[in-house]
């Protein structure tokens, strides 16, 4: 999980016109992070652009989703770092459908979840569970960065995300 310090720039909508998501800059770049449903219509009755915004926010199919948010009236000063985040280095979808379940990617989800926390990866690393991945002879399936791997174990997983993250990283 992340948090995202900015100035709220205004709304994106999606293709069909509703207001799925929000515009936040840090004066150099601007970024697009999704609203879950439930925020969208307080949202939209309450920012304004100019408004100061903190986002905590999480990396989710291909691109950040808010999961809270807090605003700064416009009358206040913002004060606060530029923007702050970093884009995951490595995104790990566990398969957890049909065979691959019955092959353990269950526990293969919570315990690969489980190593990376206690490494400190997870501002590096975001695992998830994914829909069927389209190989389930050859389950459990773990997806890393678009590649997938094959009767997947916990062990081969970490080595393959140990080999792609920055060296800075404590724990490697």
């Amino acid at each position: 999980m992340q948090i995202l310090t900015g100035t709220f720039v205004g709304f994106w909508p999606s293709a069909k016109g509703k207001l799925k998501y929000i515009r936040i800059t840090d004066g150099a770049q601007e970024y697009q992070v999704k609203l879950p449903k439930y925020m969208r219509a307080g949202l939209a009755r309450e920012l304004q652009p100019g408004m100061g915004v903190k986002v905590a926010v999480r990396w989710h199919e291909g691109g950040w989703q808010a999961t809270d948010i807090l605003l700064f009236r416009a009358t206040e000063p913002f004060v606060g770092p530029a923007l702050q985040m970093t884009t995951p280095a490595c995104r790990v979808q566990v398969c957890q459908k049909g065979s691959c379940r019955k092959q353990g990617s269950l526990a293969l989800l919570q315990e690969l979840s489980e190593k990376v926390r206690e490494r400190g990866w997870d501002e590096w690393v975001f695992v998830e569970g994914s829909g069927c991945q389209n190989a389930c002879k050859h389950g459990p399936n773990v997806c890393i960065d678009g590649r997938t791997l094959h009767h997947a174990q916990v062990s081969d997983v970490l080595v393959q995300l140990a080999q792609r993250l920055p060296q800075t990283t404590p724990g490697i």
